[in-house]
């Protein structure tokens, strides 16, 4: 049964299953598969490739920069193409985001990685970690800017991290992560990396298309990829859009190029107090 709070200026209800509630609460994170269309997927990847290519041809602001760790990045590729918007609005990935948030999510990073296996890949050292927003709060103490609290068959979580998969990861590369970790308050010791045997660490198999929404307060890491092929992820990070901006300067939405995204993507990178617009498009379909 949805709770109601009058006075909360929250007018659409959660749309999250029960089930997503148990598993996001018990885990930290949801698995979403085939939540973007595989031709999409593939438009995205020739575009992406394109650009890291040819990064002349990318117009500002859309960054393109070489990687130390043989790879590369795009960070706002959403301002170079319409593909992007319509992948980090994906609908059953911002049903989610919309429930974790009191439908106010907003996006202030989106980015493209791409990495390649190293030659010495099996005897680098993978170190896992907790997102802490630029400043670790002391134990014992709960960061605001990465808060998750549950109250009444309710989920709130201030920082979100969904990580679509444009090509297949097998498991035990790429993401890994420590469930229920979202929830530890004692921090992960230094003896203990993804390789430990009491790391309790996990991975799974992502194919093209899926999509995993998690708590950026999740013991998390990037495991070593060790495939012919290069790994292709994008990531979009939401904070609660009401008190959070990461990059007040020089960060999301960039004004001096708003005509190249629409009107929707643009509130969706932007503060305020009220629901997003895309959760009215939601309510409409209600």
């Amino acid at each position: 049964m949805e709770m109601e709070y009058p006075n909360s200026g929250i007018t659409l209800p959660s749309l999250l299953t029960e089930e997503e509630k148990w598993l996001f609460d018990l885990n930290g994170f949801l698995i979403k598969k085939n939540a973007v269309d595989k031709q999409k997927i593939n438009d995205i990847v020739s575009i992406s490739l394109d650009w890291l290519e040819n990064p002349e041809k990318v117009s500002k602001p859309v960054t393109v920069r070489e990687l130390d760790h043989n790879g590369g990045q795009i960070v706002w590729p959403q301002y170079g193409s319409r593909l992007y918007e319509e992948l980090v609005q994906t609908h059953d990935i911002m049903r989610v985001v919309l429930g974790l948030m009191f439908n106010r999510p907003r996006l202030f990073h989106y980015d493209l990685i791409l990495s390649r296996k190293k030659k010495d890949y099996e005897k680098e050292l993978v170190l896992m970690h907790k997102d802490h927003s630029g400043f670790e709060f002391p134990p014992g103490m709960k960061n605001p800017h990465n808060d998750y609290q549950v109250s009444d068959g309710n989920l709130y979580c201030s920082f979100l991290n969904v990580a679509f998969s444009l090509k297949d990861d097998p498991e035990g590369t790429g993401f890994g992560c420590v469930p229920g970790s979202h929830k530890s308050n004692i921090k992960c010791p230094d003896t203990i990396t993804a390789d430990s045997d009491n790391s309790n660490l996990r991975s799974f198999y992502m194919e093209a298309g899926d999509a995993i929404i998690f708590s950026s307060g999740l013991i998390h890491t990037s495991m070593p990829w060790n495939q012919d092929y290069p790994r292709m992820t994008v990531f979009a990070r939401f904070q609660f859009r009401k008190y959070f901006n990461e990059n007040p300067s020089g960060g999301l939405p960039v004004e001096e190029y708003k005509d190249k995204i629409s009107e929707i993507q643009y509130d969706l990178e932007s503060m305020g107090t009220e629901e997003i617009l895309l959760a009215k498009n939601f309510k409409e379909k209600l």
